[in-house]
């Protein structure tokens, strides 16, 4: 989700469900830069929110996961910008010399499409991954899959023709027909 003031600070307790087949958050997006949709989270996002909770006892429902106490999201989205500098600044990874850009907010959205690209070694679903980030495949083709490098993975992923079927069969197929 792109840290936006209508998405990422404005989600609240009652935008976020618990699934278990498999475990992960639905992440309802009432107002994104593509209007409703419901985003699905990997598992790890169970405990980082399990997390948040834990950080905000009393919050809950209508209430804004995020910063909570700042009714002005706006205001909220410049604070988690401020801290994530202050992170950046003290760790250095603050500049990406393969964009010759800084890093903001937005780069972890850039991280976590690539990784889900990466992680699964070419299987994911370009038009799936996507859908649940609320943007579409010429975008990440376009701003985040272009660096990023033809694995061992993504290559056998390119020689496939799916599992059951068999490219001998067209070869062979073929010559019948010759003949």
């Amino acid at each position: 989700m792109p840290p936006k003031t209508t998405e990422f600070y404005a989600l609240k307790h009652d935008d976020i469900a618990l699934e278990t087949e498999p475990k992960r958050l639905l992440v309802s997006i009432r107002s994104g830069k593509t209007g409703f949709r419901i985003a699905n989270t990997m598992s790890g996002a169970i405990n980082a929110y399990e997390r948040l909770k834990k950080r905000y006892p009393d919050a809950g429902g209508d209430d804004y996961i995020f910063l909570p106490h700042y009714t002005n999201r706006a205001t909220a989205a410049c604070i988690f910008q401020r801290q994530f500098n202050l992170l950046l600044d003290c760790t250095g990874p603050k500049h990406d010399p393969m964009t010759n850009s800084n890093h903001s907010a937005c780069s972890l959205r850039h991280t976590a499409i690539c990784m889900r690209i990466i992680l699964s070694h070419g299987q994911v679903n370009l038009f799936n991954l996507a859908k649940n980030a609320g943007t579409n495949v010429n975008q990440i083709e376009r701003f985040y899959a272009r660096h990023l490098p033809l694995s061992r993975e993504v290559s056998k992923n390119l020689q496939s023709f799916g599992e059951g079927w068999d490219p001998y069969w067209l070869c062979a197929r073929a010559q019948t027909v010759a003949i």
